[in-house]
């Protein structure tokens, strides 16, 4: 079977046409892909910091009630060092579980905050048990995406991951909020306190 030049000619422009459509759209489909890891990425970076990392740092002492007898100003509730620094590493993909490729992993640093509140819901003002600290811990990581997928899909190529979780006060925040115990505290230790309130 012979082709004549004029087929010819018109394979050649079909392919000028669409090889540049076909590789936009294969490329597109990559930077998805890759956003939706790094958002997988950033759960389990924000999952590992709450979980594993606050659980295997923060405890709780006798030392916070001799610092909650001797300090009558609102407990400081900073959020352990620990839980950002793990999260991060998650993140950035250079955990336990070995290294990613640099392909997986976020083209900037990664940021990560982390806010501590006390909470307290329905009951008398005197129960120490319906106060909980809640820790809300929040990743940010960005990619490069390229400009063709940005102005036309209004990609932004940034991922966030925010978790919030309840856990058991320390005792200089109950001591504080709950001045019955701060000052049993303080009867049982003979030492002097002066309550606050939450």
């Amino acid at each position: 079977m012979l082709v004549k030049h004029g087929e010819r000619g018109q394979a050649l422009v079909e392919t000028l046409l669409f090889l540049p459509i076909a590789l936009a759209v294969m490329f597109a489909i990559l930077y998805f892909a890759r956003l939706g890891v790094l958002e997988e990425r950033a759960q389990s970076a924000v999952r590992y910091g709450a979980i594993v990392s606050f659980e295997s740092t923060t405890k709780y002492s006798a030392a916070d009630i001799y610092n909650a007898l001797d300090d009558t100003s609102p407990p400081i509730t900073t959020c352990d060092a620990a839980i950002a620094t793990d999260a991060l590493t998650v993140l950035n993909g250079t955990g336990t579980g070995g290294s990613a490729r640099p392909f997986w992993k976020p083209d900037h640093a990664p940021v990560s905050t982390c806010a501590v509140s006390t909470m307290n819901f329905s009951g008398w003002w005197f129960s120490a048990y319906h106060y909980v600290t809640v820790t809300k811990h929040t990743v940010t990581a960005a990619m490069d995406v390229p400009s063709y997928i940005s102005a036309t899909l209004g990609v932004t190529g940034t991922v966030s991951a925010s978790l919030g979780y309840a856990h058991s006060d320390p005792p200089s925040v109950i001591m504080y909020c709950v001045s019955t115990v701060g000052y049993a505290v303080a009867a049982g230790l003979n030492a002097t306190y002066t309550s606050g309130s939450c």
